[in-house]
């Protein structure tokens, strides 16, 4: 009868340390990372790839970096275009004065 209550009473400090070895305090929250914005995420691919790939000679050589500028001067001009198109087709609706 000893050995039962004995044994018992080990299979409870076994339980008991056991569930206070896992019972610890929640992580702090780690605060949200920032998003990377296009240019930044186009240096990690470039810097993280083999370098037996030469992506910066390519990009030179086909000239990738003066497209996008060329690119987006294009759309600065088309949406100047719009704007001006647009102020040019205003009308003006005030009463003609009385004669």
């Amino acid at each position: 009868m000893c050995s039962t209550k004995s044994s018992l009473l080990r299979t409870l400090t076994g339980a008991l340390l056991l569930f206070a070895a896992c019972a610890t305090a929640p992580k702090p929250a780690a605060p949200p990372r920032a998003k990377d914005s296009a240019s930044e995420k186009l240096a990690a691919q470039r810097a993280g790839g083999p370098h037996e790939l030469s992506l910066e000679a390519d990009v030179e050589r086909w000239g990738i970096e003066a497209a996008r500028e060329r690119k987006a001067q294009q759309d600065a001009a088309k949406a100047r275009k719009h704007q001006d198109a647009a102020v040019g087709k205003s009308v003006d609706v005030t009463t003609p004065p009385a004669k």
